[in-house]
């Protein structure tokens, strides 16, 4: 009777954990991450930032709110994301609450990465982020703002 329930244990543990791997990376993102980064100025100078980064995953990973913070000693980030995801598209709304900015988001996610466009009135963006295991990395690459380059690395675990 031990051997056997040690193969029922060991077979529970075993879809667990086939269950567990079939997450998705999207569902993953719930939950809050920090991290340090660099911002690069249209002066050309560059500053260190902290970060602290809050996602939202609802509706199966198909909906998405980014809420992200960072800061410097001269600089400061306040950016809110809601995006949406259908198969490999990605569509929503961005904010940058510090610089009054505001934009549409469209692009795609596929192989654990977004790779997004944010347009607004006065300026355009590339953004993208790569998730791995329990780390991002965030590329923003302004035009049209003080700002040229956003480099953030966040983990969770």
């Amino acid at each position: 009777m031990t051997k056997l329930l040690s193969w029922c244990l060991v077979g529970l543990l075993a879809f667990a954990s086939a269950v567990a791997a079939l997450a998705s990376p999207i569902e993953d993102m719930n939950g809050y991450w920090s991290g340090n980064g660099s911002v690069v100025l249209s002066n050309g100078s560059t500053e260190r930032v902290k970060c602290s980064v809050f996602y939202k995953v609802s509706e199966g990973g198909t909906q998405i709110r980014q809420s992200m913070r960072c800061a410097s000693a001269d600089y400061k980030i306040d950016a809110l994301a809601e995006l949406r995801v259908r198969g490999e598209r990605v569509s929503g709304s961005w904010e940058e609450k510090t610089y009054s900015a505001t934009g549409e988001v469209s692009g795609r996610f596929a192989d654990n990465n977004f790779v997004l466009s944010i347009k607004g009135a006065n300026f355009t963006a590339a953004m993208s982020v790569s998730l791995s295991n329990c780390k991002q990395n965030i590329s923003i690459s302004p035009q049209g703002l003080d700002v040229t380059r956003i480099s953030i690395g966040l983990g969770k675990c």
